[in-house]
């Protein structure tokens, strides 16, 4: 780490975390990426607040919990900031736009890769190096996806660095190439994490389908599908996380 950006991660640690102590967050961080993180807040025993995250205990396994809204820079800011010391697993929590037809609302995505569309990852590896989670974590994650009673899907999807310019025609290109949704983080999140050293996957709950032209917020049984299918999400995550602990 150059002499800089050792001076400046400092100086965000004061402002991310005030007086409060990172070395003091679990072996597991749970990340929800611009969606809500009260439903794995509520399974904590024990919560406390240090800095952004919450932190607590399940089945007595030290968990952490935090909320970064929508993007790679928040993302960043938080990640760079955990200790090793304190943290070997992330996983994160998200919400994805399907890209293919048979992929509804409600579904689960468990990523093996995301494309590199954003801007931020250039700056940490070369662009041929593809984003991929840990591959033992993302089967653990998707074996409790499975049991969740979710429909689950596995394999790429595109990480964005525009949510307001996904034209037709992108949408298109990534249907054919195959990526089975869309998101703004997945990427980042991935190779965040090998540069930090902490095993990481992610899980995903389908919310709309650029592809199909659904959302789910246009019929209520549509938000009940992903309001589910977020509760179903938690459960495989802390799941993973009593079979690893």
């Amino acid at each position: 780490m150059s002499e800089w950006e050792e001076i400046f991660r400092g100086e965000i640690r004061k402002f991310v975390f005030g007086r409060a102590d990172p070395e003091k967050l679990g072996r597991y961080l749970i990340i929800a990426l611009g969606v809500p993180s009260k439903s794995a807040e509520r399974k904590l025993d024990n919560r406390r607040q240090v800095g952004p995250a919450m932190v607590g205990d399940f089945c007595g396994i030290p968990v952490s919990v935090v909320r970064r809204s929508g993007g790679t820079i928040q993302l960043e800011v938080f990640t760079r900031l955990v200790p090793r010391s304190a943290t070997e697993y992330v996983i994160g929590l998200g919400a994805v736009g399907a890209l293919q037809p048979e992929i509804g609302i409600g579904d689960l995505i468990v990523p093996t890769e995301a494309i590199r569309g954003e801007g931020l990852t250039r700056y940490y590896y070369p662009p041929d190096v593809p984003a991929k989670p840990d591959p033992d974590l993302a089967d653990r994650l998707f074996q409790s996806s499975r049991r969740s009673g979710a429909k689950v899907h596995t394999g790429t999807i595109f990480t964005t660095g525009s949510i307001m310019h996904e034209t037709d025609e992108l949408v298109e290109e990534w249907q054919r190439k195959g990526y089975l949704g869309v998101d703004c983080e997945a990427s980042a999140l991935f190779l965040l994490s090998r540069y930090c050293g902490f095993k990481c996957a992610l899980v995903m709950y389908v919310t709309d389908n650029p592809y199909t032209k659904r959302i789910f917020s246009r019929s209520f049984r549509s938000m009940l599908r992903a309001r589910r299918a977020e509760r179903k999400a938690v459960e495989a995550i802390f799941e993973t996380i009593v079979g690893i602990g």
